[in-house]
């Protein structure tokens, strides 16, 4: 089983405390993590992520730890943000052969049913940069399935989307939460849905 353990977590901007010794401990299977505006949700993503180093404390998933083993532990967890897609000069087709060099368990085959149910197709072959907001946020929710990572976190994926991806979204979001072997961080201020199986729910407080 998937197991990410912070311990003693603390991190700060240069005119906010954002975490004080804050620990949790992941299992597999669906995290929500919930909180208001300037609670930190998007803010703990990254430093879990390894996108930005902890003040200091310990982020380690599967026994690796995010600063002293950061290559490795990159290639254990994919982060979905929600600004724009990295690397925006590619088209989504190259941006997913991209990540497959990135990514030593990324799965070709689930990529399909996430374009067609992401309606992506008439878009692969365009520079992300012309994109939608929403049709890049549909990019790259396809590439955190697609990589297959033990841990995957994802910073409000229900933004910018239409409703038929919505549906498709939350229908893939019900089949991971299934799946212990695995463990998926949701950060979002909206319902995931009922047929959504949370495992856990992490309430972060507003600063």
């Amino acid at each position: 089983m998937t197991r990410l353990h912070v311990q003693d977590l603390c991190f700060a901007y240069p005119q906010r405390q954002v975490f004080i010794d804050w620990s949790a401990l992941f299992d597999g299977g669906l995290a929500w993590l919930r909180g208001g505006n300037g609670s930190g949700k998007s803010t703990l993503l990254k430093l879990l992520a390894g996108a930005m180093p902890p003040g200091s404390g310990q982020v380690r998933a599967n026994g690796l730890d995010v600063s002293k083993d950061a290559i490795d532990y990159r290639r254990e967890v994919f982060w979905c943000g929600p600004g724009a897609v990295p690397f925006d000069h590619l088209s989504p087709n190259e941006y997913f052969a991209f990540l497959r060099g990135l990514y030593p368990s990324w799965d070709d085959a689930s990529l399909k049913p996430h374009v067609d149910g992401f309606a992506l197709a008439p878009h692969l072959r365009m520079p992300l940069r012309q994109l939608s907001t929403g049709t890049q946020r549909k990019v790259w929710l396809t590439a955190a399935f697609a990589a297959n990572t033990p841990v995957t976190l994802l910073d409000e994926p229900l933004n910018a989307l239409d409703a038929a991806s919505l549906e498709h979204l939350r229908s893939t979001l019900a089949a991971c939460a299934r799946d212990p072997s695995r463990l998926w961080i949701v950060a979002s201020h909206e319902p995931l849905g009922d047929e959504v199986r949370v495992a856990q729910r992490i309430e972060l407080a507003s600063q």
